[in-house]
């Protein structure tokens, strides 16, 4: 199953946005309230980011989308986490999971999370690494948003 381009998401998200129906002083009103409340939302994911990077080093937040129990649904790999992961791999020659540990492993290394934090999203799809800037974190929600 193939995973939802980010404009498909957020007009599931936000369908007020597409809708004809909703004044145009209403839509702008919508986006800014949506806009604060995914920066809201993400601002306390890169406190929760933090919290665990003290206690474990440099790594990701791990979003488990298919997990239908929230308990299981976050958790939080490290660098070293990542290179047994890796050495598992290997051995067990799993080139998907080869390639996705040294994706990981080189955004870990390739990210100043003085300036952006990692996450790991898993769905149907796969797995996927990316980046979050710290500055403006809902900046291309934001931009998206605008092109709508």
């Amino acid at each position: 199953m193939a995973r939802p381009k980010p404009v498909e998401l957020l007009t599931k998200f936000f369908p007020e946005l597409i809708d004809k129906t909703v004044a145009a002083s209403n839509k702008e009103a919508s986006k800014e309230l949506d806009v604060r409340i995914c920066e809201a939302i993400m601002s306390d994911m890169i406190r929760h980011f933090d919290t665990i990077r003290s206690y474990l080093g440099d790594g990701a937040i791990i979003l488990n989308l298919l997990s239908e129990h929230v308990q299981e649904r976050q958790n939080y790999v490290n660098k070293f986490m990542m290179e047994q992961d890796l050495k598992d791999a290997e051995e067990n020659k799993d080139t998907v999971v080869i390639e996705f540990c040294k994706d990981a492993l080189n955004t870990f290394d390739t990210t100043d999370f003085k300036k952006e934090i990692c996450f790991i999203l898993i769905d149907k799809s796969g797995g996927s690494i990316l980046k979050l800037p710290r500055e403006n974190p809902a900046k291309r929600i934001e931009e998206m948003m605008s092109e709508l």
